[in-house]
């Protein structure tokens, strides 16, 4: 009786074992493409200040974009109807990049890299890439409400095309992190500005 019963033993061993495995893999956290996602979508699309500010973005972005994180917590805006997607991610150790496509709710479509650290084993945005931020400024004719505005950023978009990746990361920053000024700005935008401010809107 007890030789019978081992190979039955057996089995029902084996069983146990593959489905506490199945239960330790099914309770296991997000993937580090799952992460990535929700961090981007977090800085791209998310009402939470604190998403913008600290969980989903790493200690440098808020360096550059903001310079402190009490500054960051006092003017971060919330997404107004932005939707962003994400796509083919790269995992290289503790640093990634990831392509995104962000809609903002005027649907002005800007679409570029951004780059992610593992903090710990949280995944957080970076950097946002240079294709990036020329993606978004070519988009900004479409985010003017009136025909003044959008002359205005028509001819902003145009400035910055040509200028060169370090000024695209400045200039980027700045509005991002609300900290654009005038005299922060090229002299070709600037004289955008003023040209499109002499003229009345329509």
């Amino acid at each position: 009786m007890a030789t019978a019963s081992q190979p039955s033993r057996r089995r029902l061993s084996r069983l146990l074992l593959v489905a506490l495995g199945t239960v330790a893999a099914g309770c296991g956290g997000p993937s580090d493409d799952e992460q990535i996602e929700s961090a981007v979508k977090r800085v791209m699309a998310s009402a939470s200040v604190k998403d913008q500010c600290e969980t989903a973005v790493s200690e440098r972005y808020v360096r550059e974009v903001y310079v402190t994180l009490a500054r960051c917590r006092g003017v971060a805006a919330p997404a107004q109807g932005d939707k962003a997607r994400v796509f083919a991610t790269r995992v290289d150790g503790d640093r990634a990049s990831t392509g995104v496509t962000v809609t903002s709710a005027r649907g002005a479509r800007a679409t570029g890299r951004v780059a992610l650290v593992r903090v710990d084993s949280t995944w957080k945005v970076d950097q946002l890439g240079i294709d990036f931020l020329r993606s978004v400024f070519a988009t900004l004719p479409k985010e003017g409400e009136t025909a003044q505005e959008r002359r205005i950023l028509g001819c902003v978009a145009e400035a910055t095309r040509g200028l060169p990746a370090a000024e695209v990361r400045r200039i980027g920053n700045l509005v991002v992190g609300q900290r654009l000024t005038r005299a922060a700005l090229p002299a070709a935008v600037v004289r955008c500005i003023r040209r499109g401010a002499s003229r009345p809107g329509t």
